[in-house]
């Protein structure tokens, strides 16, 4: 039954004309009122942020910003981007071509991308495309000088595939070399150590996401692993298999390439797993790898790796792995493929010293470079939303137990801050960091500082992880949120930041008790008590009138009330409860309440007054529209933004 109604919706979804909307409002507003699954609270402006705006929309940035560092440099388009949040200080610094000694065969193309900004042997380095001539800078005490070679560093244009990696004296990269050739993309290490690429048979069109650096114990088994998305060799023999999927390969750092002529400017050290993200419960599959969050441990094998997935419908999945599993499976299992007798040096194994791994290893990882068993993720969180950035925060809670937040990037602009609790992961809290609608290309934590930085086309915004003022100032919807950042103390929602552990009220679990907050004289309101603030609204007779709820938490459901008699209601997971009065008589005049309920809690939200207006007034509308009952210009205006606010919904 919620499939078919979730279907008529998808149909009215879709923009009418406009004659057709009053035929279509009262099916809107059932659509509007469907089971979906729950969002968090909404804020629409962060408390605390701060933010700068940039000089045009940028096509493309590319962001530096430095652990506990108040600033940020974005390298943009013909110029680089200096801004520090504390004092407000902004520099920008042009990056411009000469036009005329541009190598690019396309006119459009003949500008400077500046597509790398980080930190190498102690200096900013920025590379930029510069009109398909790949050059490299240092930032030295705000000025540009000269800088290292930009070959495989930056690409000749923009390439979404170009993924660049420093780890100390050592880059990695996805660049290619050569403009016009080298179409097969590889992974390079081009700086540093003895630079090696991988072979042309080890990957199948990758489409890269993430590198990262892993030491352990002994420095010649440390690692670099790559994440990455590749066509799937089994689907065209299996219909059924997905076209893409997700793979992690390791590289010992340590590689020095091979013994013979052949392999030795190549990995020698490389497998690769298959990356699996389901839902046992629903055994849904989310086999699009979009990005990769590290959580670094003291112990290496306890480094937990998250990844966030999409499946062919647009829904989202976070399975975290465990750096220990994966290096376990890369020694254990048996290669893909492969019967034969593995070789004394072991496909993938780290040599000591300057040792090179022997060739009738590379002979073999070359040809079988995927090991046999897959990697399973556990499941963290699934929604329906579509995310494609992920950061992962450990907080220390009042209570002393770390928990983990995940702040994740909607295709919408918009950031879920989800809290992991002890029964599972719980969406608390929206986050609109930006005035209007625009799309995230940038969000980096800073977990020194409890901060986030993130980036549209038109500004970069500091956004604090605390963000306590969004729960209201009433003990129960601050415990309610759950949120482990923000606590009750002092008659007020404060961060635990603020203030002494030991002294904050919070409550990090599903099941929130409902005495928590006794010494705050929790009482239910009455259904026509009206709310701190009252909303006088005239209503001309026999007019049309609409009322709007903005639902601030999305786990409460709201109830419009009038005369003490429940008129509207709307379950949890919606941006507005409406309530439509298509004809106003006398009786649908007085006091309506929007109330919502989240778990035990009660409280009344909104209040409105609708009144009815004096005989002077009404005949003086009728004369100046011909007639008393025809709608007002504002009703029409409120009524297509009601409508607006409905399509949105859905």
């Amino acid at each position: 039954m919620f499939r078919a109604q979730e279907r008529r919706c998808a149909g009215l979804a879709r923009r009418p004309p406009l004659p057709l909307l009053l035929l279509l409002l009262p099916p809107l507003l059932r659509c509007a009122a469907a089971p979906r699954t729950a969002s968090p609270r909404i804020l629409t402006a962060a408390l605390g942020e701060k933010k700068f705006q940039f000089d045009t929309t940028e096509k493309h940035i590319a962001v530096y910003h430095e652990q506990g560092s108040s600033s940020v440099l974005v390298g943009a388009e013909n110029k680089l981007y200096y801004y520090n949040f504390e004092n407000s200080t902004r520099h920008v610094e042009p990056f411009g071509v000469n036009r005329s000694k541009s190598m690019c065969r396309n006119p459009e193309e003949a500008t400077n991308y500046l597509t790398l900004v980080g930190k190498y042997q102690g200096k900013v380095l920025i590379c930029g495309t510069n009109a398909c001539q790949p050059t490299c800078w240092n930032w030295v005490d705000g000025k540009k000088e000269s800088g290292i070679s930009a070959q495989s560093l930056a690409p000749f244009g923009l390439n979404k595939n170009a993924v660049v990696f420093i780890d100390g004296n050592d880059i990695y990269s996805t660049v290619k070399k050569y403009q016009y050739n080298g179409r097969i993309p590889r992974f390079r290490r081009v700086r540093g150590s003895t630079e090696l690429y991988t072979s042309d048979t080890v990957m199948n069109n990758p489409q890269f996401v993430k590198i990262v650096a892993i030491k352990q114990e002994e420095a010649y088994n440390n690692k670099i692993y790559y994440f990455f998305r590749e066509d799937n060799p089994d689907w065209p023999r299996n219909p059924l298999a997905p076209r893409k999927i997700s793979r992690v390969a390791q590289l010992c750092k340590g590689d020095r390439g091979g013994s013979g002529s052949f392999s030795a400017a190549k990995w020698t050290t490389l497998l690769k797993a298959t990356l699996l993200c389901v839902d046992s419960a629903t055994n849904r599959h989310f086999d699009w790898l979009q990005d990769v969050f590290i959580i670094e441990s003291d112990h290496w094998f306890e480094t937990k790796i998250y990844g966030l997935f999409s499946n062919e419908w647009g829904y989202s999945a976070v399975c975290s792995y465990s750096v220990g599993d994966i290096s376990e499976r890369f020694q254990t299992s048996p290669l893909k493929n492969y019967s034969g007798k593995i070789p004394a040096v072991r496909p993938g194994e780290c040599l000591k010293g300057d040792q090179q791994t022997p060739p009738e290893t590379f002979k073999v990882v070359d040809s079988y470079p995927e090991v046999a068993l897959q990697m399973n993720g556990k499941i963290i969180f699934y929604s329906k939303h579509h995310y494609h950035q992920i950061g992962v925060h450990e907080v220390q809670a009042a209570n002393g137990v770390t928990y983990s937040v995940l702040y994740l990037a909607t295709d919408k602009g918009s950031i879920h801050k989800v809290v992991v609790l002890p029964k599972g992961a719980m969406n608390i809290l929206e986050i609109q960091p930006f005035q209007s609608h625009a799309v995230i290309l940038s969000m980096i934590l800073d977990h020194s500082r409890n901060e986030l930085f993130v980036a549209s086309a038109d500004e970069m915004v500091q956004v604090p992880m605390a963000t306590c003022g969004a729960y209201k100032n009433n003990c129960e919807s601050c415990v309610l949120s759950r949120d482990p950042y923000c606590g009750w103390i002092n008659e007020k929602c404060t961060s635990i930041y603020e203030h002494d552990n030991g002294t904050v009220l919070q409550s990090l679990s599903h099941d929130v008790p409902q005495d928590i907050c006794a010494s705050s004289d929790y009482r239910p309101p009455s259904r026509d008590s009206s709310s701190d603030y009252v909303k006088n609204v005239t209503v001309t007779p026999q007019s049309r009138h609409f009322l709007n709820c903005s639902e601030e938490s999305h786990y409460a459901n709201y109830t419009w009330y009038h005369k003490d008699r429940p008129v509207a209601h709307c379950s949890s997971g919606h941006h507005h409860c409406l309530h439509f009065i298509d004809n106003m008589t006398d009786e649908l005049y007085g006091i309506y309440s929007c109330t919502s309920q989240e778990d035990w809690f009660n409280q009344t939200v909104k209040t409105e007054y609708l009144l009815k207006p004096s005989e002077g007034v009404s005949f003086r509308y009728a004369a100046s529209v011909g007639w008393a009952s025809m709608p007002s210009l504002s009703f029409w205006l409120g009524f297509l933004h009601m409508i607006a606010v409905v399509l949105i919904i859905r």
